[in-house]
Parts: C-alpha cells; structure tokens; sequence
C-alpha cells in the first residue's frame, strides 16, 4: 500500500516555515559580512557600487580573453627564447659539458646529474598537456564553406 498524503503535506508545511525562518538568518549574516548592517542591527544605506564591483557579461569575457592572450603571447616568447649557453666540466671524467639553460640538456642531449628524471617527465607532462589544452586545428577555425 502507499504512503498517506497527510503525513507529507504536513512535513511540507513545517519545512516551508522552517526555510523562512532559515533564510531571513541568512539574510542578515550575508548583511553583517558585506559591512551593511551595524553593531545594533539597523542597516546602513550604501549604493551597490561602493560594496560590490558591478560588471557586464561583456567586460568579463573581455578581460579573460585579454588574459588568454597574454598567457598565449608568454609561451609563444618562451618557445621563441633559446636558453644560455653554460660551460661545466665533469670532474671525473674532463669532458667539458655545455648546456641549455632552458632545456637543462647538454650538447648529448643529457641531463645534469642532479637533474631527476620523473621530475623531468612531469614537467614535460604538464607542458604537453597545457599544448594540447591550447591546440586549435586550422580547418575548425577557419570558416569552410559548406
């Protein structure tokens, strides 16, 4: 057999008076944080303007996209840059060692000892991931008649 109606009407009153209750509470919490209610209670009238900084959908999207392309120009100016050349010589063996201060590698495409590899392969995991991330096909952005 199925539940009574009564029992759960009557929960849905209790709970919409409840949620009143719960909701004026809020109210003047997210006041008291903003700064618009004083130490008594009463509210201080403030324009929107000097709590909040009020901006349209269209500056928004405006400033993300300024800040994608400054992110874009920097990795393109990291891919342009090519590294310091350092000179080590190896104490064990005299083998004179130059390398890239970009890529860490030296002119036999090796690392420096001190370099570790899962550390190299996370870097070069998190860089692959961020070019995959950016990647966009020319057909897909370009316009192509159909």
């Amino acid at each position: 057999m199925g539940r009574q109606n009564r029992s759960r009407k009557r929960r849905d009153e209790m709970n919409k008076i409840k949620k009143a209750r719960y909701d004026a509470k809020e109210l003047i919490r997210l006041k008291k944080t903003l700064g618009l209610l004083d130490a008594d209670g009463k509210e201080i009238k403030m324009e929107i303007g000097e709590v909040a900084e009020i901006k349209t959908a269209k500056e928004i999207k405006r400033a993300a996209k300024t800040k994608e392309e400054q992110e874009l120009m920097y990795e393109h100016q990291e891919k342009m840059e090519k590294g310091q050349k350092i000179v080590r010589v190896n104490e064990k063996t005299g083998v004179e060692h130059v390398f890239n201060s970009k890529t860490l590698k030296d002119q036999f495409g090796n690392y420096p000892e001190w370099f570790k590899r899962k550390k190299t392969a996370k870097r070069l995991r998190k860089k692959q991931h961020a070019q995959k991330k950016n990647f966009k096909q020319a057909w897909t952005t370009v316009n192509v008649p159909l």
